[in-house]
């Protein structure tokens, strides 16, 4: 009981986030974005230096919040042969273009829906290695959710056993839960 009260804003963000998965999902897959905004900056880039310290030097120009520097896979070179840097955050993504004839950067940014916002809350982890101390505490308090719900499950199977194990509805929801998850193991293999 405690530990889902320590929990139920995150049940929230992950209820939200499957109903956004299955139900409220309208047209194709792929990103769904509130509103998107197309900017210049000037921006002199550095020179003799590699793709990877030119994508550090947008990210310190730029500041964007909630998040770090770009991982190697965020910085790529367009069909012009134009520099790409890509930040990622629940918000929505920005993607930094460096016009190095103009000294320039061509910033794009899209601001998720409140419904892809949550469903990109509901899947940051620590692991993700977020750079932002605010994000950071959210995956945190995310990895805690998934070991408290893990722990809320098995102290149900333990009441059920030492309590009322031969209750044959129980039984029955136990058997259904373990055909229903072999079925779906086999068919999603």
């Amino acid at each position: 009981m405690y530990l889902g009260l320590l929990c139920w804003s995150i049940l929230f963000v992950y209820g939200i986030a499957g109903l956004t998965a299955t139900v409220f999902r309208a047209g194709p897959p792929g990103p769904h974005f509130q509103s998107s905004e197309v900017r210049m900056e000037s921006f002199v880039p550095p020179v003799n230096q590699t793709d990877k310290e030119v994508a550090d030097a947008v990210w310190r120009t730029l500041q964007i919040p909630l998040t770090g520097p770009p991982p190697e896979y965020a910085v790529r070179r367009d069909r012009q042969n134009n520099l790409e840097v890509s930040f990622w955050t629940t918000n929505g993504p920005t993607t930094a273009t460096v016009l190095e004839q103009q000294n320039q950067l061509r910033i794009e940014s899209h601001r998720n829906t409140i419904w892809a916002y949550f469903n990109n809350l509901h899947s940051t982890t620590p692991r993700d290695r977020p750079y932002d101390w605010r994000i950071r505490l959210w995956a945190y308090y995310n990895e805690f959710a998934i070991w408290a719900l893990l722990s809320m499950a098995l102290s149900g199977v333990y009441l059920w056993v030492s309590s009322r194990p031969r209750h044959l509805l129980a039984q029955i929801v136990l058997g259904l839960s373990f055909i229903s998850f072999l079925v779906l193991y086999v068919v999603t293999r």
